[in-house]
């Protein structure tokens, strides 16, 4: 193990933990709130196809911080995911909203 390397896999390890973490918000605010609306499935597709990226990254640079951190950012962002596709499933199955019946003449 090369001197400081303990230190910055620390470090990375912190940063993994803050990072991470910062998607359990949304999760439990889509399933508190049953909706999705406010979430941008683009954005979630290009985070989860980047996070898989950096999984791979750190499989190869063989970084115990970076693949747990990935792992454990890709569940979540695939939970935000699904709940996404399971809201927009929903929106698609409702009825199109009709216009209100003109008022009876007198």
């Amino acid at each position: 193990m090369q001197p400081g390397s303990a230190l910055l896999e620390t470090l990375g390890f912190i940063a993994a933990i803050l990072t991470t973490l910062s998607f359990l918000p949304q999760a439990l605010r889509i399933r508190r709130l049953g909706s999705a609306d406010d979430v941008s499935l683009t954005m979630y597709l290009m985070m989860v196809t980047g996070q898989g990226l950096w999984l791979i990254y750190g499989i190869v640079i063989a970084s115990p911080s970076m693949i747990g951190a990935n792992v454990v950012s890709i569940s979540f962002v695939v939970w935000v995911l699904v709940m996404k596709l399971q809201h927009l499933r929903r929106l698609r199955a409702m009825p199109p909203l009709s216009a209100p019946a003109p008022a009876p003449a007198e």
